[in-house]
């Protein structure tokens, strides 16, 4: 096999990447053995080593032309380790043996000063994942820096057919893999091989108030499941013809829609809330909620980490723990939190499987149509997009800039911006009275449209 040098590296496909990277993983799979010897000779009482390395291409065309061409290479090591549940952490980005026992030294020392922490430690053994599903998410294509330039620039050039886009705020194409490894001294070792694939476009549109901008991208784990050019092009396009017909809301209480982006927003401020660091520290509006009805009672959130291609798919969490599909809401009945090992022993719960983060989360409810639902309310707004940072999570308040389509009698009348939407997330979400068949599978959050009862809106 050929060696590939840093020289070669910019007109690298991702099937070349995963020839590297095999390597790659061999030398994690080498490095944490040979910490977690060492950490057991030097008398730790346990030890866990986590590693990726993530490679690939972007480039970025505006105007008809090349603007952006980076490649990108990114490397991490990280080590605990525990002595009488005293804890010693190092953070590198070097992924040699060398630096490895280097930092491994560094962490023994660190642990040397630190407190004890009762509810520090590595989960126990029979919790580490011993199957592992393929799930799909490794996709490596032979798509050429060339190929990239030309997907970029057929967005890009279906998008500017359209009237009244002014310019082009350039197309992105983006082409990554990555290989990762946790190991511990449970004799654990698992290893995850992802791909990740995208194509965006941003425009301007002229109107007679001034500029609008918008875009659309696609991505996937496979090539195979983007969008193609021409289609994002267009439908960014479509998102700027839609808002040039300018107009005001009215100000009170009315319903709104959230569409699909803007939903998996909302939704996550829900997870955010029940994760396991914000119930400990008692800093989450979903405190002592568990087994009360937080949603209307026809919907229901599942956490499924085995969704083929999946953005959030995974056999194991960053604890090792084995992964599960299981029922957070059941039927508007909140059943699980997320935990990690340290949240949940912090709890006096069990672990859940979602240290290092939630997986793919499915919204189960009756769905309509985006038009049915719109005629179902009346009036109201559809939010497209919010703005600023106003959503505390202890208490729940909720006010946010805001712009997206006024409608009337069910049907869309203009565009409108620069408007507040305001509320309480616990009563939002108890008001949810639908939720739409336009899911988005571009997240791990997969929901559709989200109407709530009613926010108050001022314009």
């Amino acid at each position: 096999m050929k060696r590939l040098t840093q020289r070669d590296n910019e007109q690298l496909t991702l099937v070349q990447i995963a020839e590297q990277q095999a390597q790659t993983a061999h030398t994690m799979r080498q490095i944490a053995e040979t910490l977690i010897d060492r950490a057991k000779g030097a008398g730790a009482d346990d030890i866990e080593v986590w590693s990726y390395n993530t490679i690939g291409n972007s480039v970025e065309v505006r105007n008809n032309e090349l603007e952006t061409l980076e490649f990108n290479q990114d490397s991490h090591l990280g080590i605990n380790v525990y002595f009488e549940q005293r804890k010693g952490t190092v953070s590198i980005n070097d992924l040699t043996e060398s630096a490895a026992l280097q930092g491994l030294e560094a962490a023994c020392n660190i642990a040397k000063f630190t407190e004890p922490d009762p509810y520090a430690g590595l989960v126990e053994s029979s919790r580490m994942a011993s199957e592992f599903k393929d799930l799909s998410l490794d996709h490596p294509f032979a798509l050429t820096i060339d190929d990239m330039v030309t997907s970029a620039k057929q967005a890009e050039a279906s998008a500017l057919n359209s009237q009244h886009i002014k310019q082009s705020e350039g197309a992105n194409c983006y082409s990554h893999r990555s290989v990762s490894c946790y190991a511990n001294s449970h004799d654990f070792c698992g290893f995850n091989q992802t791909t990740r694939y995208s194509l965006s476009n941003i425009l301007i549109g002229q109107t007679e108030k001034g500029m609008i901008r918008d875009g659309y991208y696609t991505l996937g784990r496979d090539y195979a499941d983007l969008l193609a050019p021409e289609a994002v092009g267009t439908e960014a396009a479509q998102r700027i013809q839609a808002k040039l017909k300018l107009g005001k809301s009215r100000s009170g209480k009315f319903p709104v829609v959230f569409n699909p982006e803007v939903a998996r927003g909302l939704w996550s401020h829900l997870l955010g809330a029940l994760k396991g660091g914000a119930l400990y520290q008692r800093s989450s509006f979903m405190l002592d909620k568990l087994g009360h009805h937080i949603l209307p009672k026809d919907i229901s959130i599942i956490e499924d980490p085995f969704i083929l291609k999946g953005l959030g798919s995974s056999n194991y969490d960053s604890d090792g723990v084995a992964t599960a599909k299981r029922t957070i809401v059941e039927q508007g009945r909140l059943d699980g939190y997320f935990l990690s090992g340290y949240s949940a022993r912090r709890l006096g719960m069990e672990t859940t499987g979602n240290a290092g983060g939630i997986h793919n989360i499915l919204i189960e409810s009756p769905q309509q149509s985006l038009d049915a639902m719109l005629k179902q309310l009346g009036t109201g707004l559809l939010i497209t997009e919010v703005m600023g940072q106003g959503v505390n999570i202890v208490t729940g308040n909720y006010s946010r800039g805001a712009s997206g389509f006024w409608f009337e009698d069910g049907e869309i009348q203009h565009y409108v911006q620069e408007i507040t939407i305001a509320g309480n997330l616990e009563d939002m979400l108890q008001s949810i009275i639908a939720v739409g068949s336009d899911v988005d599978g571009r997240s791990s959050i997969l929901t559709g449209s989200v109407a709530i009862d009613g926010m108050t809106i001022a314009a």
